[in-house]
């Protein structure tokens, strides 16, 4: 049985709205560095999100690094652990990193994450397809990031910051 989703348009929100479950956001973005999302959240919500870009393909490198989603639209210093399986070309490798933000994709990424937000456990685990980095074109990566603070309680789902001038849609479903 397919569900469907109420869509909401955030993209010119200026403030946070309380998707109800079953309600989906849309997000979209032009030539930027930062999303902010304007989702708020609270203890036990849990949701799906999807990053599609349309950053035009390439090899030149110019899209080579991270980018974040940062809660309630900061970042938090080594507060979030990072754990990835990912295989280019020409190696199977993982990655484990201590950061100050949720690690939600590297270059360019198409990605599909589901998002868990409770006081004890904050997680962001799914999976990116990166383009447009140089001799790793594809590169499949599953990961999941954990913000390990266990008091400070998550607000806003944040914002989305890329490394360079990003554009494209996010969407976010609210599933429970």
């Amino acid at each position: 049985m397919m569900r469907k989703f109420k869509r909401i348009d955030l993209t010119n929100a200026t403030e946070d709205y309380f998707l109800k479950v079953g309600e989906e956001a849309y997000i979209s973005f032009s030539n930027v560095t930062q999303v902010p999302l304007h989702i708020a959240t609270q203890d036990g919500t849990y949701y799906e999100l999807h990053l599609i870009p349309s950053v035009t393909g390439g090899t030149s490198g110019a899209y080579n690094g991270r980018f974040w989603l940062y809660p309630n639209n900061t970042t938090y210093s080594n507060a979030f652990y990072y754990a990835e399986l990912f295989r280019v070309s020409t190696v199977f490798n993982s990655n484990y990193e201590l950061r100050s933000a949720f690690r939600i994709g590297w270059g360019a990424s198409s990605i599909t994450a589901w998002i868990t937000n409770r006081t004890q456990y904050k997680n962001i685990r799914g999976v990116s397809d990166v383009y447009a980095t140089p001799n790793c074109w594809p590169d499949l990566g599953v990961f999941s990031c954990d913000w390990i603070d266990t008091t400070t309680p998550w607000t806003s789902l944040g914002t989305v910051v890329f490394q360079g001038p990003s554009s494209g849609e996010i969407l976010v479903r609210r599933l429970k």
